[in-house]
């Protein structure tokens, strides 16, 4: 029987569907992703599709939502740490506590 880590729970299915088998490549994708966002709006706006208030509301919204991920990101990170020292703490006193009886 395998036991079920933190690095196991990361590792999702759906995740694997997309073809991203660690959170560090889907990390690195979403920065990818917001680069080349960016490059097709000013692209836009070179060619006049868009005015700058328009690209200027994009572009705004884009980093808004790339700055958002990564600051989820941040706190889930810290949250898994601090579950995962909470879990291994409450392990280690039942197993001590197992012992003195």
């Amino acid at each position: 029987m395998q036991v079920a880590t933190m690095k196991n729970l990361r590792r999702t299915e759906p995740m694997a569907r997309f073809g991203f088998h660690t959170v560090e490549q889907l990390r690195r994708q979403n920065t990818r992703g917001f680069l080349n966002l960016v490059k097709y709006l000013i692209r836009l706006r070179k060619d006049g599709v868009l005015d700058d208030d328009g690209f200027s509301e994009l572009v705004k919204r884009a980093a808004a939502a790339s700055i958002e991920a990564k600051i989820a990101d941040r706190v889930e990170r810290g949250l898994e740490l601090k579950v995962k020292k909470v879990l291994e703490d409450k392990i280690r006193r039942g197993y001590l506590l197992s012992l003195q009886k």
